[in-house]
Order: C-alpha cells, then structure tokens, then sequence
C-alpha cells in the first residue's frame, strides 16, 4: 500500500517504448498491403476506358456495263425513178456479233419516215413511189435497249423525175390510126385522142372538142410548160412531152405520133396539177 504525503505528487508510471524494429515491419506492411490494392486498379483502368472498335464495310452497286451497237443502211439500188420500181432499204443492226432486237426510226432527210421493227437484227422497208425528185438521205436510228447505247446509220438514194401518167398512157397508142370523129381505143381524132387518154390515165374528164378543151384549166408559158400539158392551136389540139415534142394525131391517112411542134404560136394549157406529175 502506497501511501502519499500532503503536497507531494506522485510520478505516472510510463508506457514502455516499442522497439523501433517493430514500428519498422508495421509500416512497410502497410506499404505492401497499399501497393497489391493499387496494382489491379491501375491495370484496370485502360480495359474500362476503351472504347469498342465497329468496322464499317461500304457496299457497291454492280458496274453495268453499256454495250455498244451498230446501225446499218443498205439500198437495193441508189437511184429510182419517180413513180416506177422503187428501192428497197434493208436495216440491220448488231451488237457485237450478236443482232439486235427493238426499235428503229427511219427519217427522210429531217422528217420522220416511219417506224419499223427489228427481227432477227433486220428490218425491211420499200422507199416512197412518191419521193420528189433529187437526192435524199435515208437515216435509221436504233433506239437502243437495256445497257445498250442507241445508234445510227443512212445511206443516199437519187430520185429522177419521173413520167406523167398522162404521157406513159398517150404513147401506148402510138401507131393507132386517125379517123375523123373517132375517140378510141382504135381509132382517134386529135381531140378524141387527148379526152380519151386523160380519162384513161384518171386525171380529169376533157371536153370532146379542141375548141371546148381550150378552156379548160389555165395557161401556161411555153417556158413553164411540163410534159402532160395540152398543146392546142385554132383547130388542133395535142399533149406536150417536153422538149420541144408533142404527141398527136395528125390528120387522115396518119397514125398516133410523137413529132416536133410545128405550131408557130401554141398555146400551152395546164389542165390541173395531176396532169403534170409523176
């Protein structure tokens, strides 16, 4: 039993001091401990930070390719004459080696012609009887189909003047004989002979008369005169070929000719435009 004295203050006992050897093991402990914590958290940080990664793959239409084509204009002949035989056009056209199938636009110069369509690549058509005389490009053009380009081709025909119906029917009768009064078809006189060849040839109906086919139509100059005109004189009536000739019946005893004008002043008359053309 301890026992204190007035006014004296006893001593706190003291902890004993822990070695420093252990404070040493407690830290580095500590250390360890904080640095196995660390590593994982370190390590995980880039995996959770990454952003994922989408390839993106570009699509592509498939290349068509345009096939090219070749268009072609063959004539049977490259002249015909107005109103006779005419030409054929034959149109082919190919792509590669192979024919073509649709549709072709034939084309007179700048006008459209017509329409055809291709068989087995080929497409065949007769030129117009009635084309004007002169010369006239033919042009065909392929209208092209799927992933085929269009095309074209032509080709030139010449068209001469053809012979009015009128002068083809009046000299068929060249060699018939003159008889007064007569209006064919085996026997003429001058006006019977020309009423009856417009009738025959589809043009008009002249009077039986040369006074009365006098009248009929218009006048025309000796210089714009076309063969199919009506050459007539007091008395005499005949049909112009052109040319300074004339095709008649003259006078008994004479038969159907062809022969130069002999009049000094005919009169030339136009009896309507049909006359005169091919």
């Amino acid at each position: 039993m301890t026992t204190t004295t007035p006014g004296h203050v006893l001593p706190v006992p003291s902890t004993p001091a822990r070695p420093r050897r252990v404070s040493r093991r407690l830290a580095a402990l500590a250390g360890g401990l904080a640095l196995v914590v660390a590593v994982p958290v370190a390590l995980s940080a880039p995996a959770s930070a990454a952003t994922p990664t989408t390839t993106t793959v570009a699509s592509h239409a498939p290349t068509v390719v345009t096939k090219h084509s070749k268009t072609k204009v063959h004539l049977s002949k490259k002249t015909q004459t107005r109103g006779k035989a005419v030409a054929k056009v034959r149109v082919t056209v190919h792509v590669g080696r192979a024919v073509a199938s649709g549709k072709v636009v034939l084309k007179v110069g700048s006008k459209t012609w017509k329409t055809v369509t291709l068989k087995h690549g080929t497409a065949r058509v007769q030129v117009s009887r009635t084309l004007k005389a002169g010369k006239h490009r033919i042009t065909a053009i392929y209208k092209g189909a799927s992933h085929v380009a269009r095309s074209k081709g032509s080709a030139v025909i010449k068209v001469k003047k053809g012979t009015p119906k009128v002068v083809t029917v009046a000299k068929k009768y060249v060699g018939t004989p003159y008889r007064s009064g007569a209006s064919g078809p085996r026997a003429f006189d001058c006006s019977g002979f020309t009423s009856y060849v417009f009738k025959k040839a589809g043009v008009k109906s002249l009077p039986r008369t040369s006074s009365a086919q006098h009248h009929v139509g218009k006048t025309v100059s000796r210089k714009n005169a076309k063969p199919g005109d009506i050459i007539w004189s007091p008395g005499h009536v005949a049909i112009y070929l052109g040319g300074n000739k004339m095709i008649d019946a003259p006078r008994p005893g004479k038969t159907i000719q062809v022969r130069s004008i002999w009049q000094s002043h005919p009169t030339f008359i136009r009896v309507n435009a049909k006359a005169v053309s091919a």
